[in-house]
């Protein structure tokens, strides 16, 4: 039993260290991102770290536990955390996991720097979303959903596609994403 759990975690450790580097890849050669005037090579995604952690406790309104994370993802080895980083300045956080599911992926945790100047100002959630379903699909997950959505920011998430489905929740299809 002990050898099966550790062959999951080093499976579910290679998918989310693959789609990070999947969707930074993607990003470096996105030609929209250079139409914006961004240089998608000084895009990254990381593991959320020390580092992201202690730079978002300098965000200003920033109630969100991201200190928490490392904790979630030792217990849950298929939740996914996400630094996104343009150059050396962080831009985004977002925590997502299937937890006991196989049909859909939630984020949990998803919040951009509210500095108004970051270079990826109004970009963090399409790109988290993007890299959450990269990694929804290497686990076979059909949506992605928001668990528990600000009000503020429904129609944001509606205006990436997102909808409510039957039982009230905001989706989206992991393959359009």
């Amino acid at each position: 039993m002990r050898k099966y759990r550790k062959d999951t975690n080093l499976r579910d450790q290679i998918a989310k260290s693959e789609a990070r580097q999947q969707i930074t890849y993607a990003v470096a050669n996105s030609l929209a991102l250079n139409t914006l005037g961004i240089d998608g090579g000084s895009v990254r995604f990381a593991p959320i770290d020390s580092a992201a952690i202690a730079i978002s406790h300098g965000w200003h309104g920033s109630f969100y536990p991201w200190e928490d994370v490392p904790g979630w993802t030792r217990k849950d080895t298929r939740g996914l955390d996400l630094a996104l980083w343009h150059a050396d300045e962080l831009c985004g956080l977002c925590y997502a996991t299937p937890r006991r599911s196989r049909l859909r992926i939630k984020v949990i945790l998803l919040e951009g720097q509210p500095n108004a100047s970051h270079p990826l100002k109004g970009l963090v959630a399409r790109l988290m979303v993007l890299a959450v379903g990269v990694y929804a699909r290497m686990l076979g997950c059909d949506v992605i959903q928001i668990e528990s959505p600000e009000p503020a920011v429904v129609s944001y998430y509606q205006r990436l596609g997102f909808q409510f489905d039957a039982d009230g929740c905001l989706v989206i299809s992991a393959g359009r994403s």
